[in-house]
């Protein structure tokens, strides 16, 4: 299988994963995280525009963390880790180095979503 094809592939089954999660037993809509974003951070799918954004968000934010500005190249290392951690720390949230819900929606929420990050970052709403 391609490798285009294995991506188109788990997209569609994050898709229905995602379409099932809002449904409960009784078949009605409960409220769910943002799940059709990928989480951002090391072991992660670190898709691009995810991590972009995380980075835009990071620079954005850099006088408060105290982190320097990194580069917004849509690759997650050492740098984007050392700024999600600033972010972290600053937000009063876990320090692991990963961007799931609640840092999502805590960096979301802290820059108005400016950079229209919704459906890239995993969020709380």
């Amino acid at each position: 299988m391609s490798r285009a094809a294995s991506a188109k592939r788990r997209g569609a089954f994050l898709f229905t994963a995602a379409a099932l999660a809002t449904v409960g037993v009784a078949g009605t809509a409960q409220a769910v995280p943002n799940s059709g974003s990928l989480w951002v951070g090391y072991g992660k799918a670190n898709a691009y525009n995810s991590v972009r954004c995380v980075q835009q968000i990071s620079n954005s934010l850099h006088w408060q963390t105290g982190y320097h500005t990194i580069a917004e190249d849509g690759a997650f290392g050492s740098d984007t880790y050392g700024a999600v951690i600033a972010l972290q720390r600053w937000a009063g949230l876990p320090q692991d180095g990963v961007v799931g819900p609640q840092t999502g929606d805590y960096v979301l929420t802290a820059t108005k979503d400016e950079y229209g990050c919704y459906w890239n970052l995993p969020s709380l709403h």
